[in-house]
Protein backbone atom coordinates (compact mmCIF):
# COMPACT_ATOMS: atom_id res chain seq x y z
CA UNK A 1 0.00 0.00 0.00
CA UNK A 2 1.49 3.39 -1.00
CA UNK A 3 2.29 5.86 1.91
CA UNK A 4 -0.61 8.59 0.74
CA UNK A 5 -3.33 5.54 0.75
CA UNK A 6 -2.17 4.73 4.10
CA UNK A 7 -2.26 8.46 5.23
CA UNK A 8 -5.37 8.44 4.26
CA UNK A 9 -7.07 5.85 5.99
CA UNK A 10 -5.69 7.28 9.19
CA UNK A 11 -7.46 10.62 8.23
CA UNK A 12 -10.46 9.08 7.12
CA UNK A 13 -10.41 7.31 10.68
CA UNK A 14 -10.35 10.53 12.37
CA UNK A 15 -12.71 12.42 10.34
CA UNK A 16 -15.21 9.06 11.56
CA UNK A 17 -14.73 10.47 14.56
CA UNK A 18 -11.96 8.01 16.13
CA UNK A 19 -9.98 10.15 18.22
CA UNK A 20 -6.41 10.58 18.00
CA UNK A 21 -5.42 8.17 20.55
CA UNK A 22 -6.82 5.40 18.35
CA UNK A 23 -3.53 5.77 16.42
CA UNK A 24 -1.06 5.49 19.73
CA UNK A 25 0.16 1.97 18.65
CA UNK A 26 0.29 1.89 15.23
CA UNK A 27 3.24 1.06 13.19
CA UNK A 28 3.63 3.81 11.21
CA UNK A 29 4.66 7.35 12.77
CA UNK A 30 2.07 10.03 12.55
CA UNK A 31 1.92 13.49 13.43
CA UNK A 32 -0.99 15.65 13.57
CA UNK A 33 -0.79 19.41 13.15
CA UNK A 34 -3.04 22.51 13.56
CA UNK A 35 -4.55 23.51 10.06
CA UNK A 36 -2.97 26.96 10.32
CA UNK A 37 -0.02 27.52 7.45
CA UNK A 38 1.32 30.95 8.34
CA UNK A 39 4.07 31.42 9.86
CA UNK A 40 5.58 30.41 12.81
CA UNK A 41 4.06 27.38 11.42
CA UNK A 42 1.10 24.98 12.38
CA UNK A 43 1.53 23.83 16.09
CA UNK A 44 2.31 19.85 16.77
CA UNK A 45 -1.49 18.47 18.46
CA UNK A 46 -0.87 15.00 18.38
CA UNK A 47 2.33 12.11 17.77
CA UNK A 48 2.32 8.37 17.94
CA UNK A 49 4.81 5.70 20.06
CA UNK A 50 6.37 5.50 16.60
CA UNK A 51 7.09 9.23 15.57
CA UNK A 52 8.73 9.90 19.15
CA UNK A 53 11.03 6.75 18.27
CA UNK A 54 11.58 8.21 15.45
CA UNK A 55 12.77 11.63 16.50
CA UNK A 56 13.81 10.89 19.66
CA UNK A 57 11.51 13.33 21.36
CA UNK A 58 8.86 12.59 23.90
CA UNK A 59 5.32 13.27 23.31
CA UNK A 60 5.36 16.26 25.63
CA UNK A 61 8.92 17.86 24.05
CA UNK A 62 6.64 17.98 20.82
CA UNK A 63 3.33 19.32 21.25
CA UNK A 64 2.77 22.92 20.94
CA UNK A 65 5.56 22.83 19.00
CA UNK A 66 5.86 23.17 15.74
CA UNK A 67 7.57 20.62 12.78
CA UNK A 68 10.63 23.75 12.78
CA UNK A 69 11.92 21.77 15.93
CA UNK A 70 12.73 18.74 13.87
CA UNK A 71 14.93 20.41 11.04
CA UNK A 72 17.83 22.25 10.64
CA UNK A 73 21.11 23.35 8.83
CA UNK A 74 20.91 21.00 6.15
CA UNK A 75 16.84 20.96 5.69
CA UNK A 76 16.09 22.11 2.70
CA UNK A 77 13.77 25.13 2.75
CA UNK A 78 13.00 25.12 -0.78
CA UNK A 79 11.60 21.45 -0.31
CA UNK A 80 9.66 23.13 2.88
CA UNK A 81 8.27 25.91 0.29
CA UNK A 82 7.13 23.72 -2.00
CA UNK A 83 5.49 21.90 0.58
CA UNK A 84 3.19 24.58 1.94
CA UNK A 85 2.43 25.41 -1.14
CA UNK A 86 1.04 21.91 -2.59
CA UNK A 87 -0.87 21.74 0.77
CA UNK A 88 -2.32 25.30 -0.15
CA UNK A 89 -2.96 24.36 -3.70
CA UNK A 90 -3.76 20.69 -3.82
CA UNK A 91 -4.20 20.01 -0.09
CA UNK A 92 -1.86 17.18 0.12
CA UNK A 93 1.71 16.97 -0.48
CA UNK A 94 4.83 14.06 -0.62
CA UNK A 95 8.54 14.40 -0.07
CA UNK A 96 11.37 13.51 1.41
CA UNK A 97 14.05 16.30 3.76
CA UNK A 98 16.61 16.06 6.26
CA UNK A 99 15.54 16.27 9.29
CA UNK A 100 17.15 15.67 13.05
CA UNK A 101 16.44 14.15 15.76
CA UNK A 102 16.61 14.86 19.32
CA UNK A 103 20.03 14.14 19.46
CA UNK A 104 20.38 16.09 16.49
CA UNK A 105 21.28 13.26 14.36
CA UNK A 106 20.37 13.79 10.45
CA UNK A 107 17.84 11.27 9.04
CA UNK A 108 15.95 11.66 5.41
CA UNK A 109 12.32 11.81 6.53
CA UNK A 110 9.75 10.73 3.74
CA UNK A 111 6.55 12.48 4.53
CA UNK A 112 2.77 12.44 3.00
CA UNK A 113 0.63 14.89 4.33
CA UNK A 114 -3.29 14.67 4.02
CA UNK A 115 -5.57 17.05 5.53
CA UNK A 116 -8.37 15.81 8.43
CA UNK A 117 -11.32 17.81 7.62
CA UNK A 118 -14.76 18.79 9.33
CA UNK A 119 -18.18 17.78 8.95
CA UNK A 120 -18.56 20.94 6.27
CA UNK A 121 -15.29 19.67 4.30
CA UNK A 122 -12.85 22.56 5.62
CA UNK A 123 -9.45 21.39 6.90
CA UNK A 124 -8.93 20.93 10.81
CA UNK A 125 -5.72 19.57 10.91
CA UNK A 126 -2.99 17.97 8.86
CA UNK A 127 -2.30 14.43 9.17
CA UNK A 128 1.83 13.30 8.34
CA UNK A 129 3.00 10.01 7.89
CA UNK A 130 6.83 10.19 8.30
CA UNK A 131 9.15 7.48 7.82
CA UNK A 132 12.83 6.95 7.70
CA UNK A 133 13.87 6.74 4.26
CA UNK A 134 16.71 4.39 4.99
CA UNK A 135 15.42 2.23 7.37
CA UNK A 136 12.04 1.62 4.67
CA UNK A 137 14.11 1.20 2.12
CA UNK A 138 16.44 -1.47 4.02
CA UNK A 139 13.19 -3.34 4.25
CA UNK A 140 11.79 -2.54 6.88
CA UNK A 141 8.58 -0.75 6.55
CA UNK A 142 5.68 -0.67 8.46
CA UNK A 143 2.35 -2.60 7.98
CA UNK A 144 -0.63 -1.46 6.76
CA UNK A 145 -2.96 0.16 9.22
CA UNK A 146 -6.52 -1.87 9.95
CA UNK A 147 -9.66 -1.13 7.88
Amino acid sequence: MLRMQRATAYANRIEAGEPFDTLDDCEDAILITEAALAAPGPRIVYVNAALERLCGYSREELLGNTPRLLQGYDTDREELARLRRELESRGQAEGEIMNYDKRRQEYVLGWTIVPIRDYAGAVRNWLSLQIDVLRESAGMRAQPPAA
